[in-house]
């Protein structure tokens, strides 16, 4: 693969307790373009996404081992700072979960948090995410009501809102349609595959349409391997390993 990817992981291996989940992962996850990782239940698809942002910090009882690069720089070496890293590297998940605040206060808490205090530059950042998470026309006129009062697509629209806020480099969603109906969930696939321009993109998904509608790359993971990457067109269509076409066909799932 010849595309430039600031995001690598090289020989990572993350064992809850005793049990291995990740083997000896490494990829290189191509920039500007939507990677999505596929792969039966249990098998790592998600230890692997949160091992992108270090998040699996918050469960006890994980070791990692290996490395994830970002710009070259290893965000598992000590004094890492983890704060930083989240800020490049948002996470979308699957359950919208909106602040206890106002759909405004939800965009500007990020910016906020940084320091930002002019309200005439949070108003237009405001606007400006709510429109690449394709919100602002549905919500401009209540601003100020509850966030909580949004559907569940549009709660999960306005949180891809709040994570692009901070500025991220790469966004993270883990199933992050999974739990929307048909149209929520198009809206928001309809948001991923605009922003990619800019943004590099790693979804986890198990609907293997949802896959082959979004994705540039895939990984398919089993038990703990990557035992495929490359361009869905080869891996969706004429996979390599017969393991892999067994999951796309439905012989394993």
């Amino acid at each position: 693969m010849n595309q430039p990817s600031r995001l690598r992981v090289e020989n990572l291996n993350v064992f809850y307790g005793q049990n291995q989940v990740l083997k000896n992962i490494s990829l290189a996850l191509p920039d500007n373009r939507i990677t999505v990782i596929i792969g039966p239940s249990g098998c790592g698809k998600t230890t692997l996404l949160k091992s992108l942002n270090r998040l699996l910090d918050e469960q006890e009882g994980v070791r990692v081992e290996g490395r994830v690069l970002l710009d070259g720089q290893d965000i598992y070496q000590p004094g890492a700072d983890i704060t930083l890293i989240r800020k490049r590297m948002g996470l979308l998940s699957q359950k919208p979960q909106v602040l206890p605040m106002s759909i405004y206060d939800n965009v500007a808490f990020g910016p906020r948090l940084l320091g930002l205090r002019d309200r005439r530059v949070l108003d237009g950042l405001v606007e400006k995410y709510l429109r690449l998470a394709g919100l602002w026309d549905e919500v401009k006129n209540r601003l100020q009501e509850p966030a909580a009062r949004l559907s569940i697509g549009q709660q999960q629209r306005l949180c891809l809102a709040r994570g692009l806020a901070v500025e991220p480099e790469v966004i993270l969603g883990d199933e992050p349609t999974s739990a929307l109906d048909p149209q929520s969930s198009r809206n928001v696939e309809t948001q991923l595959l605009s922003l990619k321009e800019n943004y590099t993109i790693v979804l986890v998904t198990h609907i293997l349409r949802q896959a082959k509608r979004l994705a540039d790359y895939v990984a398919f993971l089993y038990f703990g391997e990557l035992i495929e990457f490359g361009p869905a067109s080869e891996v969706l269509v004429s996979p390599r390993d017969s393991r892999t076409r067994a999951y796309i066909t439905g012989e394993i799932s």
